[in-house]
C-alpha cells in the first residue's frame, strides 16, 4: 500500500513529536529545591491572536515551536499571543507534585492546557483580565500545580498574552521550597512598603508642621510611587483591589502618571528652577507636567495596548531631565541639590534598568527584579534628608558657630589623642579624652614591656640637652613602630626608657621584644656611620592582671596602670643587666607562649629570683632570638648543659653544679650568667641553702 503524502507528514511529525520530547523534557521528581525551566521549554508565536488549541496541535503549526535560548524569555511590547509548551516527565517510582510558577505577574491572559483522556483541555485560565479571586492558588505570581504519577510524562500548552511588556521566567518548585521562598519574599516587600509608609506619614506631619508645600509634594510623589510598586508587582491586586481588574491592567499608567507629575512639582520647588537652571529646561519640565497629568485619563478612552506605551514613552525621559537639572543646581552651588542629587543618581539608575527592561533592551536580571525596591527606598530617606536640610539651611549661620566649634573640638581631641593613648581609652571603653573621669578604671589581664637603654646616665653626660632630646626622640621613634605592629601600645615613656602593654597574648610582647633587639643591629650601624657610639638596651616582660585607670585631680589627670604585675616587668627588665641577658621574662609569660610559637622560640632557665616587694621567688627565663648570631650559637651550643647544673644548683647539689657550670664557662666564658652562678659557688661549695634561692633582692 502507497504511502499518502498526508500519511508521510503525520508519521514525520509524530516522529518529530517523540524526539523533541526526549530533548525538551523536564524531570520533575529531580527537582527537590527550584529549578528555572526557560532553556526547557518550547516558543511558538501567534501573530495574528486567533489560533486556538486545537489549531496548535495541528501538526502545521506544532512543529513551528522552537526551542528558548534564554533562560527568561522576554518578548518586549509585541502584543503578540504566545504559546509556551513544556514537556514534564516523572522517573520516579512513586506519584510526585510540583509547582510551576511564572514569576511575573503583570499578565493579562493566561491560559494552561493538560491532556486528559487523549485530548487536551483548558484547565485553567487566570491573569489581570480576571479577578484575583478567581485564581485557584492564590498568589501575585500564576502558580500551577503539576501532579504526574510514577513513570509517567505529560506535555502541558501555555497561553499567554499582555497588553504591556511580556517576561515569562518560568520556575519548577518543590511546594515546601516555595511557599519558604514566597514568605521571604513577602518579609522583603513588607519591610520596603513599611519603608514608604513611614516616610509618607513622617513627610506629612512635617508637612502639617512647617507648612512647606514642598513637603506635600513629596507625600504625592511617593503615594504615587507606592502605588507603582503595588501594581508592578500584584500585591496590589492581591490585597487591595482584588475585584478590580481593569484598574490593574491600568495600574501602571494611573500611578506613573500621579507619581512623576508630583515629582515635577517637587523638583520645580525644591531645586527653585527658576533661578538655577536654564529657561528651556524648566519649560520643558513644565510640559512633561502637563503631559502627565493629560495621559491619565487615556485610561478610560484606550487600550492598554496603547496607554502602556504612551505612559513608558511619557515615562523615561523625565528622570533624565530632572538629573540633569540637578546637575545644573549643584554646578552653580545651589546647596539644596546636594541630597537631592545624590538620591535621584541612585534612582536614575535603577529606574533606567527597569525600563529597558520593559522595552526589551535589556534581559532580565536581579537589577531589574529588585533594583527599583532598592533604589527607591534608599530615594526617598535621601530626600527626606534633603529636606530636612533646607531647613538647616534657613539656620546656617547659627550651624556655622556650631561646626567652628566642633572643629575645634576635634583638633583638641587629636591633639589629646597624641598624649593618651587611643588602645588606652578603647580599654577604657571611652571613644575620645573628653569623655574621660577621674576614677575610670577597669581589671585586664594583660602583658607588660619594660625596655631600658644601658648606661644612658654614662651616655648622656657625653651630650648636650638638645642631643640628648634628639637622640631619645630618634630612638623612640624607631621603636614606637614595631611595637605597635605586634598588636602593642606604649603606655608611657619615661626618659629612654618604654613601657608598653599587650592586650591580646603574651607572644605579641616577646617578639616585640626580639624585634627591638634585632632592628638595634641596624640602628647601631646608623649611629656607627655617624660617628657615635652603638647603644644596648634590655628588656623585661612579665603578664597578669592588672587595672588601666585615671589618677590626679579634677583639674589635672592622668592615666596609669597600677599592679603588681608592671613592678614585677620593671624588676625582671633590671635583671637583664645583671645576667647579661637582652631579653628576660618571667615563668607566667613563658606558661602563656601559644602552641602555634612554642617552637619558634629559642629561652633558658636563668635563676629563681627574690625581686623586691616579693617574698616568694620568681622564676626567670631568657629569651635567645634576639642575640647576635655567634651568642646565640654558644648558648645554645652549651644549653643543655647549663641547664643541668642549674637544676643541680637549685637542688642544692653544689658540687655538681660547680663542676659542670666550670664546663660551661670552658666553652663559652663570656656566658654572664655562668660566671655569676660560678662568683657565688667558689666562697663556699656546700653552704646550706641560703644559696638555693639564688639572688636575693636583685643582688643587692
Amino acid at each position: 500500500m502507497k504511502s499518502s503524502p498526508h500519511y508521510l507528514l503525520k508519521t514525520i511529525f509524530l516522529f518529530s513529536y517523540l524526539l523533541s520530547g526526549a530533548l525538551w523534557s523536564v524531570e520533575v521528581s529531580s527537582v527537590l529545591d527550584q529549578k528555572s525551566i526557560g532553556k526547557e521549554i518550547q516558543i511558538f508565536e501567534d501573530s495574528t491572536k486567533l489560533l486556538t488549541i486545537n489549531d496548535i496541535l495541528d501538526p502545521n503549526h506544532n512543529q513551528k515551536f522552537l526551542p528558548s535560548k534564554d533562560e527568561i524569555p522576554n518578548f518586549g511590547q509585541t502584543n503578540f499571543h504566545y504559546w509556551i509548551k513544556v514537556n514534564f516527565e516523572n522517573k520516579s517510582p512513586e506519584y510526585t507534585k510540583r509547582l510551576l510558577e511564572i514569576d511575573y505577574n503583570n499578565i493579562d491572559l493566561v491560559e494552561v492546557y493538560s491532556e486528559s483522556n487523549g485530548k487536551f483541555q483548558r484547565t485553567d485560565k487566570t491573569g489581570m483580565m480576571f479577578p484575583f479571586s478567581e485564581r485557584k492558588i492564590k498568589n501575585r505570581n500564576f502558580i500551577f500545580s503539576i501532579e504526574m504519577e510514577k513513570g509517567t510524562s505529560k506535555t502541558i500548552y501555555i497561553k499567554l498574552y499582555n497588553s504591556g511588556g511580556l517576561s515569562v521566567p518560568l520556575k519548577i518548585w518543590n511546594e515546601e521550597s516555595f511557599f519558604l521562598h514566597y514568605a521571604d519574599i513577602q518579609q522583603g516587600l513588607g519591610l520596603y512598603y513599611g519603608v514608604m509608609i513611614v516616610m509618607i506619614l513622617y513627610n506629612f506631619f512635617i508637612f502639617l508642621s512647617v507648612k512647606d508645600i514642598s513637603y506635600l509634594y513629596y507625600v504625592t510623589y511617593i503615594l504615587g510611587f507606592l502605588g507603582l510598586q503595588l501594581t508592578l508587582t500584584g500585591n496590589g491586586f492581591q490585597y487591595l483591589w482584588p475585584n478590580l481588574p481593569e484598574f490593574q491592567r491600568n495600574g501602571f499608567v494611573f500611578f506613573s502618571g500621579f507619581c512623576v507629575a508630583s515629582l515635577i512639582l517637587f523638583t520645580r520647588r525644591f531645586l527653585n528652577t527658576k533661578e538655577n537652571i536654564p529657561y528651556w529646561l524648566d519649560q520643558l519640565l513644565k510640559l512633561f507636567f502637563i503631559l502627565q497629568v493629560a495621559q491619565i485619563p487615556f485610561i478610560l478612552l484606550f487600550s492598554p495596548e496603547i496607554t502602556v506605551k504612551i505612559g513608558l514613552l511619557l515615562f523615561l525621559p523625565v528622570p533624565i531631565l530632572i538629573f540633569i537639572a540637578a546637575v545644573i543646581s549643584f554646578l552653580n552651588h545651589y546647596r539644596a541639590a546636594r541630597f537631592f542629587l545624590l538620591a535621584f543618581t541612585i534612582l536614575i539608575g535603577a529606574t533606567i534598568v527597569v525600563a529597558f527592561k520593559y522595552l526589551n533592551l535589556i534581559s532580565p536580571n536581579i537589577l531589574t527584579e529588585y533594583g527599583l525596591y532598592i533604589g527607591s527606598a534608599s530615594e526617598v530617606i535621601l530626600l527626606s534628608i534633603a529636606l530636612a536640610d533646607r531647613i538647616n539651611i534657613m539656620k546656617e549661620e547659627k550651624e556655622i558657630a556650631q561646626q567652628k566649634a566642633i572643629e575645634m573640638q576635634k583638633i583638641l581631641t587629636e591633639s589629646y589623642a597624641r598624649f593618651v593613648p587611643k588602645d588606652f581609652l578603647a580599654n577604657l571603653g571611652k571613644e575620645t579624652i573628653l569623655d574621660v573621669k577621674l576614677g575610670d578604671q577597669i581589671q585586664k589581664y594583660m602583658a607588660v614591656l619594660f625596655s631600658d637603654i644601658r648606661s644612658f646616665t654614662t651616655l648622656s653626660e657625653q651630650m648636650s640637652p638638645e642631643q640628648n632630646f634628639n637622640f631619645i626622640n630618634s630612638y623612640l621613634g624607631r621603636m614606637s613602630p614595631i611595637i605597635q605592629k605586634h598588636n602593642g601600645f606604649i603606655d608611657k615613656f619615661i626618659g629612654d626608657a618604654i613601657m608598653a602593654l599587650f592586650e591580646r597574648n603574651i607572644t605579641d610582647a616577646i617578639f616585640a621584644g626580639v624585634d627591638m633587639q634585632l632592628y638595634l643591629k641596624e640602628y647601631n650601624y646608623h649611629r656607627s656611620k655617624q660617628g657615635y657610639v652603638p647603644i644596648q638596651i634590655g628588656v623585661g616582660i612579665h603578664a597578669g592582671s592588672l587595672m588601666l585607670g585615671t589618677i590626679g585631680a579634677e583639674e589635672r589627670l592622668e592615666g596609669t596602670v597600677i599592679s603588681d604585675t608592671v613592678n614585677l616587668a620593671s624588676r625582671v627588665q633590671n635583671l637583664t643587666k645583671i645576667y647579661g641577658a637582652k631579653i628576660a621574662v618571667t615563668e607566667a609569660a613563658i606558661h602563656a607562649i601559644d602552641d602555634k610559637h612554642i617552637q619558634s622560640l629559642e629561652y633558658r632557665f636563668l635563676d629563681r629570683v627574690r625581686v623586691k616587694g616579693k617574698t616568694k621567688p620568681v622564676s626567670v627565663y631568657e629569651i635567645l632570638n634576639g642575640d647576635d648570631p655567634k651568642s646565640l650559637e654558644q648558648k645554645l651550643n652549651t644549653k643543655d648543659l647549663y641547664l643541668e647544673a642549674t637544676k643541680a644548683y637549685h637542688s642544692e647539689n653544689f658540687p655538681e653544679a660547680k663542676e659542670k657550670f666550670e664546663r660551661v664557662a670552658k666553652l663559652f666564658p663570656e656566658d654572664k650568667a655562668t660566671q655569676l652562678y660560678l662568683k657565688r659557688l667558689f666562697p663556699a661549695t656546700n653552704q646550706g641553702s641560703s644559696l638555693q634561692l639564688g639572688l636575693t633582692e636583685e643582688e643587692e
